[in-house]
């Protein structure tokens, strides 16, 4: 199953709001909730359900600062090299802790996870900076969200209950050119919309 940004239970709670015991549609509900999901998170650029106790390896640049677009909320393991490493069983020199900076830091991202690793260049390990290397940086840890934004859940929501409700009608769920839906989801992600509206404040801006 696909990251979800919702829960069939909760769309069912849309669709029938008097309540339904039947699990006929639940396969399809599911389908129609990876779809949504598989789209808001491509066009944001974000994972937005968390995932825990996970090690990527990561391309670097020359510098103290590794940017990542879907967030780290914290670090288990790191390790770095100053050259080209294969995608696995790569060579690392392990980045001492204290020398972590997650930044933004707490205080300043209201729930968001921090989007940088930095390196400290004062610090007292073997590791202060990052180099230009395919993957560079191998980090284990906590990413992305720490649980899915209630704004994302009831934007999937939305999306989710109206490609329900037109299944039957032949239109397509299919995202076209210029980041516009097409039917049946073109009503909430159109230019202006309030659910696009939330998908911007999340999507992502490489520097």
């Amino acid at each position: 199953m696909a990251d979800q940004l919702c829960t069939t239970a909760q769309v069912k709670a849309r669709l029938f709001p008097n309540g339904v015991t039947s699990s006929d549609d639940d396969t399809l509900i599911s389908e129609l909730i990876d779809q949504v999901s598989a789209w808001m998170q491509s066009y944001t650029g974000r994972k937005l359900v968390p995932e825990n106790a996970a090690t990527y390896v990561l391309d670097t640049k020359a510098g103290s600062v590794l940017r990542i677009a879907r967030g780290l909320r914290t670090v288990s393991s790191m390790g770095a090299a100053s050259t080209n490493q294969p995608d696995t069983a790569g060579t690392y020199t392990a980045v001492t802790a204290a020398d972590i900076l997650l930044r933004p830091k707490a205080v300043d991202l209201d729930g968001w996870p921090p989007t940088e690793v930095w390196l400290n260049p004062t610090g007292t390990g073997d590791v202060l900076r990052f180099y230009d290397a395919l993957n560079g940086a191998t980090i284990t840890g906590n990413w992305g969200f720490e649980s899915t934004p209630l704004d994302i859940t009831s934007v999937a929501i939305d999306a989710t209950v109206a490609a329900f409700q037109s299944r039957r009608n032949g239109a397509s769920s299919t995202m076209g050119a210029d980041d516009m839906a097409m039917p049946p989801w073109s009503k909430f992600f159109g230019r202006g919309s309030p659910q696009k509206g939330t998908l911007d404040r999340y999507r992502y801006h490489s520097v």
